[in-house]
């Protein structure tokens, strides 16, 4: 049996023949992503512990793969906590409601904000104003709501901003490399950030936002599930230069098509709970999950069979 974990580049994304095992497909956002470097990870990790056939299938954006999960045509996808709560109620960004995807996991927090050049005049989130930044986000839609509620912060919106059209996050870093824009909203553990960093000239670094509870009640009420996370310098992190500098966490979760086996949920739970050390060596940001207590963590939408009986078995709470 050929073991794989590449990226599918065509085809059916769930599937199976006579001659080959099942192969699961994750959805992802474009490679560069964190998205689509989880989603690798968690592949990689299933292949070789359990045997199964798991890929990564990179897409435009998370907000194209959703509805391919909810019509049972894709096994799994990555999805910040407030796109799937989004995506379940068929609110904001959804016309409908996805009511066919259910929760797995949540992995760890994810840490987004603008990031500038780090030797230019734009200081705080108000300099923003009038300056070329990337607006839009159709295929990786919930990146407007996020960057949405760290302008609120200020009082500001996109309409404030000399608006650059991008489909996505991914997009908006290439135009910040190209000259094209004065910034762009990123996650601070992605890897195109890191190509951003040594591609800009001098490098860059991310404008902080206030750290007040005043704050934060401005970005819940853009996404309700997002709050401050606070990060300082470190070598890992050249583009955090202030300590604290305060920006916006939204957590990564893994959700599935309710159409999944119970007994592949399940395997594949117990499996990332087993090896999270196996995880955190194929992508850092594994060593944040939470498996006594917030991999198991509530949401609005429901959580899979599979995935409810792996945490009962191993005692984790659900609340």
């Amino acid at each position: 049996m050929i073991r794989t974990f590449t990226a599918a580049l065509a085809g059916a994304t769930l599937f199976a023949t006579a001659t080959s095992a099942q192969t699961y497909s994750i959805g992802t956002n474009p490679q560069g992503s964190l998205f689509y470097a989880t989603g690798t990870a968690l592949s990689r990790v299933m292949v070789e512990e359990t045997g199964k056939q798991f890929r990564v299938q990179p897409y435009a954006g998370s907000s194209t793969y959703m509805p391919l999960l909810n019509a049972g045509k894709l096994a799994f996808g990555m999805a910040n906590v407030a796109e799937a709560a989004f995506a379940y109620s068929g609110t904001e960004l959804y016309r409908e409601a996805l009511t066919n995807v259910r929760m797995v996991a949540a992995t760890f927090g994810n840490v987004s904000g603008y990031a500038v050049r780090k030797d230019g005049d734009i200081r705080g989130i108000e300099d923003l104003k009038g300056k070329k930044v990337p607006v839009g986000y159709p295929s990786g839609r919930i990146f407007h709501f996020i960057a949405g509620a760290a302008l609120a912060t200020r009082g500001m919106t996109d309409k404030d901003l000399a608006g650059v059209p991008s489909p996505n996050f991914v997009s908006a870093a290439k135009l910040f490399m190209a000259g094209r824009a004065d910034a762009a909203f990123l996650p601070v553990n992605a890897g195109i950030t890191k190509q951003v960093n040594a591609t800009v000239k001098g490098g860059i670094r991310f404008v902080k936002m206030g750290c007040e509870e005043t704050d934060e009640t401005k970005i819940k009420s853009w996404v309700s599930a997002a709050f401050i996370g606070k990060m300082s310098p470190s070598k890992t992190r050249p583009f955090i230069v202030e300590d604290p500098t305060c920006l916006i966490d939204v957590p990564f979760t893994l959700v599935a098509g309710k159409h999944v086996p119970d007994e592949i949920v399940y395997t594949l739970v117990k499996t990332m709970i087993a090896n999270k050390a196996a995880l955190a060596k194929s992508l850092g940001a594994f060593n944040r999950m939470d498996i006594k207590k917030g991999i198991a963590r509530k949401h609005s939408m429901p959580h899979h069979p599979g995935a409810i009986k792996a945490y009962q078995e191993l005692g984790i709470p659900q609340e």
